[in-house]
């Protein structure tokens, strides 16, 4: 007798239909077929038989090699992702996967085959958390071809990465920067110390316009981002944020008020100049870097900033779930493992606090 499932039934007529899919077309639509017998055995068989051939077709068609079915991935990606993430994939597979393995046939690599690509990259001077982005990619890769064309992949494994703390600038060295910023203000340090006390990412300070801000809060909506066109050169793209998390609204610290006050504009954007209607991100952490140097701050990025606001946050006993919404994290689990950090003054404060319970 037929299974639930099996697309196969008996006719008013008498006799048995089974249905069998004869065609996938580009847009992943399935079309089905139909045989006939008399009996329920005989049209199994038969259904068997259109199954069993449709499968050897799709396997006439299986791609030769790594490349060719990375190319059809890129493809079938580029209009489902962003533009950022569609270019780091496609260097990602330019620069490591096609090089070294793009001549391999996909049914001849083996999970040693990938150990060795991997270390390869890691010889190649890339950092184990590169060359766990490159893995990644090839994993996204192999789901692809098992999806399509039911070929068996080897199983990916990352590189165990040992996590380093992020630097964190120390009470001392926020107040010195603070200072200088000041006492030198002008819109591009407005900018910087607006990161700092709200933790805004650097492309999203400055796709910032003046309409975002109001007398409370800031609404974080969109970024700003350098990417590649067409003709390979590179252009200023504004979009939407990392995620819909980012998507947020942050209440306006009452220490940057009177800032917004001197340098608020009806509209346009927050880092504006008479020379620009806005500055990307590269030429403000052109900017930081020179601040930085002048108020002898080691091994600081701007990134930095938001770094120092989230451990600061911590520090001044802000609830992580408060704080993820802030930052714009999807779960407070990235909040905690990436952005807090608690300071060695923090430590002995809390380590203080044990004074009576060790009483001798």
């Amino acid at each position: 007798m037929p299974r639930r499932g099996e697309s196969i039934y008996k006719r008013k007529d008498g006799r048995w239909e089974a249905r069998y899919v004869k065609e996938i077309t580009a847009d992943g639509k399935k079309k089905y077929g139909s045989v006939y017998a008399d009996s329920y055995r005989a049209v199994k068989e038969k259904q068997q038989y259109q199954i069993v051939c449709f499968n050897q077709h799709k396997a006439s068609k299986i791609v030769k090699d790594v490349a060719d079915i990375t190319s059809e991935w890129l493809r079938h990606i580029k209009m489902r992702v962003k533009p950022s993430s569609y270019q780091k994939y496609e260097s990602l597979c330019r620069n490591h996967i096609l090089l070294q393995i793009g001549r391999i046939k996909l049914t001849q690599l083996s999970r040693s085959a990938i150990e060795t690509f991997a270390e390869k990259c890691l010889d190649s001077g890339l950092s184990v958390k590169s060359v766990n982005d490159v893995l990644i990619v090839l994993g996204l890769i192999f789901e692809f071809a098992e999806k399509e064309y039911e070929i068996n992949t080897p199983k990916i494994t990352a590189i165990r990465e040992e996590r380093k703390e992020a630097r964190v600038l120390t009470v001392d060295e926020q107040n010195r920067l603070i200072a200088y910023l000041t006492a030198n203000m002008n819109i591009y340090y407005f900018g910087m110390l607006l990161s700092l006390t709200t933790g805004m990412r650097i492309g999203e300070l400055c796709a910032l316009r003046w309409e975002d801000i109001t007398e409370q809060s800031i609404s974080i909506t969109k970024t700003m981002q350098r990417l590649k066109d067409d003709s390979g050169g590179t252009q200023i793209v504004i979009g939407s944020p990392k995620s819909n998390s980012s998507k947020r609204i942050i209440p306006l610290p009452e220490t940057v008020m009177p800032f917004i006050k001197k340098y608020r504009k009806d509209e346009g954007y927050i880092l504006s100049t008479s020379r620009c209607i806005h500055a990307e991100p590269r030429i403000l952490q052109q900017k930081f870097k020179a601040v930085t140097d002048k108020c002898h701050l080691e091994n600081v990025t701007f990134h930095t900033l938001r770094h120092t606001f989230a451990t600061r946050c911590v520090e001044a006993g802000f609830d992580i779930k408060t704080l993820s919404e802030i930052l714009g994290h999807t779960d407070v689990k990235t909040t905690l493992n990436r952005y807090v950090h608690s300071s060695f003054e923090l430590k002995q404060i809390n380590m203080n606090k044990l004074i009576n319970t060790f009483a001798f």
